[in-house]
């Protein structure tokens, strides 16, 4: 026999107190004077048998209780051999490696603890036992069962990392690989913080079968300050001017901060911002006038400075900056002067104009916008290059021409152009600006109700294109002008000429300069990039030249360099990240020695609340039936799962026993009466 508390086992040293109790008691007479005693001697006597036997009886049963209950508090048991080696067990254990474990206890980083803890789980199995490994990371190999001595290779191989998931997306991996250990006992094992950003319930998809045990940690509590997300108000990025860029700080902690130290870096040169205040809680936003010196890729790094928490602090942008905005205006014969004293009015703009006969192909990928310029005729050479630029995320705005008939015909086959129907000429008023569309968001403080709109004398009618988007309408409802994605670029239409004599809007600046610039720098193949390590799989680089991958693949040199997947598609590649990437930061992309672009990974704030759910409340996430292990009231953390799994308790029946006992006990002093 075994017992789990054996130190208890004093206490039974107190039960010399009753009997000696008992044994004075038994010692004490009385004095009865009588002139013949014989017959009463015999009665005396026979009735101090009776009491002296009921007094024994009371005094072993209180004896016995008592010994019953601190056996059971000692918690005795044997070890059971048979249940020890019956069935050979399958086990997996998490071990959470995201940045929230950096947070300090006695033992150092919850993370040292985290991997200490697991080693002692792995040590309290025999040999012939299987065990899984796995992190956040979730990779293929950690499907896998080892053998006792490759996962405690395994286990040393844990780092931390960026990568974080929910707690019902581990476990069901979990599953998955204990699923084929068919003949095992199966048993899961979580070690972790339980950060209430990723625990979330697990009871729709667990298996009743499986026994699963959770060892949450506790560490100090840390305050955090995090740059939440950061981007420019326009797409379009140019030199030696102030580009707007809007960033978000937020305070996680439980307390006010003062005069953060906040800055930021360009191309490695260092820029302080004014200290920032925060209350606890809550966020702030604000604005950064960025100013590049220089043309091309650039590396921006936004910076504060707080401690312990620390994985949050830095924001990465990697970005395209431009000497000037391109703007390709294609006319028929006639220029059109009003559209390009207003192209030339708008600052860092540069356009060009090309006669639809002497057009210059190869220069389309140069241009944010071509503009196509009442013309009665698209060939199809023109529409086919108009779709590939299109596709390299240069937008396309179309002025038709009067009176077409199939002119235009190419165009709707190759990019979707709406059909133009029902053209009238009639004097038309533009009604409304659609604000919902987003274009004018940032153009006007508020909606202007006094504000001119433009007015034609002849127009068309749009249909055929479901996604159309409009963004001026007449009066009447219909549309004046239409915007719809293609490839990845924009499409423009207006439903009149570009003509001054036919259409007011070329005179209108305040609506149509506005257009045209957001028309220039609007597109879903922005230079822009900012992604979140682990969530961004898949990144497209735009291309503007005719690519050939060596191997289908890239290199990314950075924080670390590798090589990866990658697959070209029209102006873009698709970088194949997935597992390969393990650090935030600014990756140059490499087509052999050819630099394709600049990327910028940032860690996942998902774990920047540093908020946890409580030991008490783990249960309602995983289920009635989960067995926790408190850290706190467990010492030899291997020995305790050995005893536990090994031991056949009998302390249930010591208490039991005990209030037999006491029943017997009370039975004994209500039914059997003194004499």
């Amino acid at each position: 026999m075994h017992f789990s508390f054996p130190g208890l086992l004093w206490a039974l040293g107190l039960l010399a107190i009753p009997i000696i109790i008992h044994l004075f008691y038994f010692r004490r007479y009385k004095q009865v004077y009588f002139t013949n005693v014989r017959f009463l001697k015999e009665l005396v006597e026979e009735t101090s048998h009776r009491n002296k036997l009921k007094n024994l009886l009371i005094l072993a049963c209180r004896l016995l209780a008592f010994a019953a209950l601190i056996f059971a508090f000692a918690q005795p048991f044997f070890k059971d051999q048979k249940m020890a080696t019956a069935r050979h067990k399958a086990v997996s254990i998490f071990i959470d490696n995201s940045w929230s474990m950096n947070s300090s206890s006695s033992e150092g980083s919850l993370f040292i603890k985290a991997k200490k803890s697991a080693f002692d789980i792995i040590q309290a199995y025999s040999e012939f036992d299987k065990f899984q490994i796995v992190t956040h990371e979730l990779s293929g190999k950690q499907t896998q069962l080892y053998s006792k001595p490759e996962a405690l290779t395994a286990l040393e191989a844990v780092v931390q990392g960026s990568t974080v998931n929910s707690f019902s997306k581990i476990v069901k991996k979990q599953q998955q690989a204990l699923s084929g250990a068919d003949g095992f006992e199966k048993e899961i094992f979580i070690i972790s913080d339980f950060q209430k950003s990723i625990t979330d319930p697990i009871l729709d998809t667990f298996q009743t079968n499986i026994k699963i045990n959770l060892y949450p940690l506790v560490g100090v509590k840390e305050a955090n300050i995090a740059i939440d997300t950061a981007y420019f108000i326009n797409p379009a990025i140019l030199k030696n001017q102030n580009n707007q860029l809007l960033y978000t700080l937020k305070n996680y902690g439980h307390e006010d901060v003062e005069n953060i130290k906040f800055s930021y870096s360009i191309q490695g040169q260092e820029y302080p911002v004014q200290g920032i205040n925060l209350k606890s809680g809550k966020t702030v936003t604000d604005t950064l006038n960025i100013n590049i010196s220089s043309s091309g890729p650039q590396k921006l790094i936004l910076k504060i400075a707080d401690f312990p928490v620390q994985f949050d602090d830095q924001y990465y942008l990697s970005f395209q900056a431009e000497e000037e905005i391109k703007v390709l205006v294609i006319h028929n014969k006639k220029p059109p002067t009003n559209l390009l004293q207003a192209l030339q009015s708008i600052p860092y703009f540069k356009s060009q104009l090309q006669d639809v006969g002497a057009i210059t192909y190869g220069n389309f990928k140069d241009y944010r916008l071509i503009i196509l310029s009442d013309l009665q005729i698209v060939s199809s050479g023109l529409a086919d290059e108009l779709k590939k630029t299109l596709q390299n995320g240069t937008n396309i705005f179309v002025f038709p021409a009067e009176n077409l008939k199939d002119g235009y015909a190419s165009l709707q086959s190759s990019i979707r152009l709406p059909g133009l129907t029902n053209f009238t000429i009639s004097k038309k008023e533009v009604g409304s600006i659609i604000y919902e569309s987003g274009l004018f968001d940032d153009v006007f403080m508020t909606k202007k109700s006094n504000i001119k709109l433009p007015i034609v004398s002849s127009s068309y009618q749009f249909t055929g294109n479901s996604f159309n988007e409009p963004l001026l309408k007449f009066k009447d409802g219909s549309s004046y002008v239409i915007r719809y994605a293609s490839d990845n670029g924009f499409v423009y239409v207006s439903s009149s000429s570009a003509d001054p004599e036919i259409n007011s809007l070329s005179k209108n600046a305040e609506i149509f300069l506005p257009l045209l610039f957001k028309a220039s720098v609007s597109g879903k193949n922005t230079s822009v990039s900012a992604y979140t390590l682990g969530i961004d799989q898949i990144i497209q680089l735009p291309v503007k030249e005719n690519v050939t991958l060596k191997d289908n693949t890239v290199r990314c040199k950075g924080p670390e360099e590798f090589i990866t997947s990658a697959r070209l598609a029209p102006g873009v590649i698709n970088i194949e990240m997935f597992d390969q990437l393990k650090k935030s930061g600014i990756y140059d992309a490499y087509n052999q020695d050819q630099l394709l672009g600049t990327l910028a990974f940032n860690e996942n704030r998902k774990e920047s609340p540093m908020e946890f759910v409580p030991k008490d409340e783990l249960q309602k996430y995983f289920g009635e039936n989960t067995i926790i292990i408190d850290p706190d009231n467990v010492g030899n953390l291997t020995a305790s799962l050995k005893d536990t799994r090994d031991k056949q308790s009998l302390w249930w029946f010591l208490i039991l026993a005990g209030l037999l006992f006491l029943i017997f006990e009370s039975l004994l002093i209500r039914y059997w009466k003194n004499k």
